[in-house]
């Protein structure tokens, strides 16, 4: 159906990767001497490596920005950025919220992406001005609500053990403005899960370009708005990523950058 666009050249090998990734799994819970951290570092490694190979073979003159891997052709205008396995700590204690992302960026605008959600076997895309597709199928949100009853998914960055604090006053709002908040593990799955008429919004700190951007398009193309400290569409330097299915959009941005802590605010601006 989207076979006049690149990013349809590399889903035999997503799909590769996919299955390396859940053979691992299987693998690591018959051998007792595979430790967890092993595991990931294997999965994210061998998934990375099928896809920058076919990246390379079909598009030798692109750029390639991944989570485990440096830049390659890094001054080219066209750029796909990958995520090889988001979710990893799901996927180290079995927890089927896993997924791999692949971007294309043109003049660091994302253009193409596919979110593929490994066990369930759902594939997300999103093409700029086509629109976005759920296994093929359009994929369009219809979803409406009202903030007081919005389901909210979130993440918690990595120095969350240091900085706890600068994360609780956001976090409390949207708490008490909000349905209820979920936080499921795979960034790029919660924003498409927004698109998909689950979740209502989501946001996060310093989250990686990597594995939010593509999902960003995806839902951008199905209707939702996603912006970014700046309030503009995410960026490659984006610190903050505010998502909705719109129809809360204004209220819920103005929730999340209205209760920012003094000391978080300084890191994002």
């Amino acid at each position: 159906m989207f076979s006049q666009f690149d990013i349809s050249e590399l889903k035999v090998a997503l799909y590769e990767a996919a299955e390396e990734i859940k053979k691992l799994q299987s693998e690591a819970q018959i051998s007792s001497k595979t430790s967890v951290v092993d595991l990931v570092t294997t999965a994210d490694l061998k998934s990375e490596e099928i896809l920058i190979n076919k990246i390379q073979k079909i598009f030798p003159h692109d750029g390639i920005i991944s989570e485990e891997s440096e830049p390659i052709n890094k001054n080219s205008n066209r750029k796909w950025v990958i995520d090889p396995l988001d979710g990893t700590v799901n996927y180290a204690n079995n927890i089927p919220q896993v997924a791999i992302t692949i971007l294309l960026v043109e003049d660091s605008i994302p253009i193409q992406a596919i979110v593929l959600d490994i066990y369930k076997d759902h594939i997300y895309e999103g093409y700029k001005g086509y629109g976005a597709f759920k296994d093929g199928l359009k994929l369009k949100i219809s979803k409406k609500t009202e903030m007081k009853k919005a389901i909210v998914a979130t993440g918690f960055p990595y120095d969350r053990v240091l900085n706890s604090k600068q994360y609780i006053p956001t976090f409390e709002t949207i708490l008490k403005n909000s349905g209820g908040i979920r936080r499921f593990g795979s960034a790029a799955l919660d924003v498409c899960w927004v698109a998909d008429n689950k979740f209502d919004a989501y946001y996060e700190f310093f989250i990686k370009p990597w594995d939010i951007l593509g999902a960003s398009l995806i839902l951008d193309e199905a209707g939702g708005c996603v912006e970014d400290e700046t309030e503009r569409f995410p960026s490659m330097q984006s610190k903050l990523i505010i998502a909705s299915n719109s129809s809360i959009h204004k209220e819920f941005k103005e929730l999340v950058l209205n209760n920012i802590s003094q000391d978080l605010k300084t890191k994002l601006f």
